[in-house]
């Protein structure tokens, strides 16, 4: 078949997709996310002959007409030899030998090295589509990998993109999630910094929590930088907290996370690479796993925890990373504040002035910071905290951030008053006098991101009474920010109608 290449206005990312009519598909015999071979019929280039791209269906006939084959801009940019009213031989194509690989992994069997590398390279080639990749994500997920897959997986998604070399002894903290309020790697940071260890920390954005570390830096200092550009910032500063986005590093690892994301799936499988795959791109030796465990996270209980941190130390070792792994408690957020903006403020007033707590920020980042101090020979065995401690106490770490904040193109004055807030507001109020017995991180993560998080950065929550605190009837508990007003009347809707995420209840469980 014979088509007219007609440019269309979107990027398909690398995806690789065109559109045809759904007359000539019915002509070809193809279905949606089927395999098409490409060609420039006036090309005389051997490597030029074709090409592979995944089908996509126009129903409507309002994108390409019958004759035409619609390419993404993006696209017609990469395939130079193709350009528009240009004319195509257009043919089915079969599936590459990775789409058998999947099928065994379907099957349950065992990949090897070799098989996993090929089905990494046609993801980032393209070569398989949204639906290969998502038959791989549910057979990993139903039925696991072991050791040797996840280790070639590892190295596999490792190789796919750029990997950088900031030194011999490079230190970083990541954790497995489920927690609000998690802002501990903007304290971790400068205090293993003001330590004289290298630390630099990339993160993702927000995924399914109400903000990431990524999202709250960038409330303080732009975070998207190029190689040459985050080289320089961690040569000065031996630090940085950055967006990991913006740099070419484990494009395969983004390609499967984007699939997982609609499927609500992460299985350990690929959890596990994942992690390890970003730190192996920005040259990590050392690393401490926080690993959250309770309701709500990956790991609803501490045995659940350890079993997946032995494993997790294993894969590290064999890829050439020492880690070690904290199993923390994750029954209500850390700190008070959950929204990128709010994070940034309580995070910088921590900075500022110690003795503004609160106290579990304090504990779980100077736990942390510890074991990495301890790591880097900076500190004993079980002497880590303390200084940790000391240097949040003495105002080290927060002239490290400082400095760091302005390496990174931010304004190093900036204080907590200067970060705005959602204008729309609404406060909560204690129903009646008690003890709050249990705080509902499922319902906070609910409320703060129909308030408008992590998009709107000046939303988020307060969270001004916790678990353990005796309250009385009238007392404000809790606080929702949002940009929109609408956002804030669904917000306040969803507290209403759960009761909200503050338990009361007095100190008898039950009389019998």
């Amino acid at each position: 078949m014979k088509l007219k290449v007609k440019a269309i206005n979107y990027e398909s990312g690398n995806k690789k997709e065109v559109i045809l009519n759904i007359k000539d598909t019915l002509e070809l015999g193809q279905k949606a996310g089927e395999r098409i071979r490409i060609k420039n019929i006036k090309s005389k280039s051997i490597e030029d002959r074709y090409w592979v791209a995944i089908l996509e269906i126009d129903h409507s006939n309002n994108i390409v007409n019958s004759g035409e084959i619609g390419f993404p801009l993006d696209l017609l940019e990469e395939k130079r030899d193709i350009k528009e009213d240009m004319t195509v031989s257009v043919k089915p194509a079969d599936p590459p030998d990775s789409f058998r690989f999947i099928q065994k992994k379907i099957k349950a069997e065992k990949l090897n090295s070799e098989e996993i590398n090929s089905i990494i390279r046609d993801a980032v080639s393209g070569s398989l589509s949204r639906i290969d990749l998502a038959a791989f994500i549910t057979a990993v997920s139903i039925n696991g990998m072991d050791g040797d897959e996840m280790t070639a997986l590892t190295l596999a998604e490792a190789r796919s993109g750029d990997i950088f070399n900031f030194g011999e002894n490079v230190f970083d903290k990541h954790s497995t999630g489920g927690v609000p309020g998690n802002k501990v790697s903007l304290i971790i940071v400068p205090i293993v910094a003001a330590a004289g260890l290298t630390i630099p920390k990339s993160s993702t954005r927000a995924i399914t929590s109400p903000s990431g570390t990524a999202d709250s830096m960038e409330v303080l200092a732009p975070v998207a930088f190029e190689y040459e550009e985050l080289r320089s910032i961690v040569s000065k500063e031996n630090a940085c907290i950055i967006w990991g986005g913006a740099l070419n590093t484990a494009p395969a690892d983004n390609i499967l996370i984007e699939i997982e994301r609609p499927l609500h799936m992460d299985p350990v499988g690929l959890m596990i690479p994942s992690i390890l795959t970003k730190k192996l791109s920005l040259g990590v030796k050392r690393l401490v796993l926080d690993v959250p465990c309770g309701l709500g996270t990956k790991f609803p209980t501490a045995d659940n925890g350890k079993e997946f941190a032995y494993i997790f130390k294993e894969i590290a070792k064999n890829v050439g990373i020492q880690a070690e792994c904290a199993l923390t408690l994750a029954h209500q957020p850390i700190g008070h504040a959950v929204g990128p903006a709010i994070e940034a403020i309580e995070a910088l007033n921590l900075l500022m002035d110690y003795s503004k707590g609160p106290n579990s920020l304090i504990e779980k980042s100077t736990d942390l910071a510890g074991i990495l101090l301890e790591m880097g020979g900076k500190a004993q065995r079980g002497k880590g905290q303390m200084l940790a401690k000391e240097l949040l106490r003495t105002g080290k770490a927060y002239e490290k951030m400082r400095k760091i904040i302005e390496a990174q193109g931010g304004d190093p004055n900036i204080k907590p008053e200067d970060i705005e807030l959602g204008p729309y507001e609404k406060e909560f109020f204690a129903v009646k006098s008690g003890h709050i017995t249990e705080v509902n991180n499922k319902i906070i993560n609910l409320i703060a991101k129909t308030a408008g998080c992590p998009h709107s950065k000046r939303s988020g929550v307060m969270i001004i009474k916790k678990q353990g605190a005796r309250i009385k009837e009238g007392e404000l508990v809790f606080k929702i920010y949002s940009d929109s007003k609408s956002k804030l009347n669904r917000a306040e809707k969803i507290y209403n109608s759960t009761g909200g995420p503050i338990v009361l209840g007095g100190m008898m469980i039950e009389r019998i």
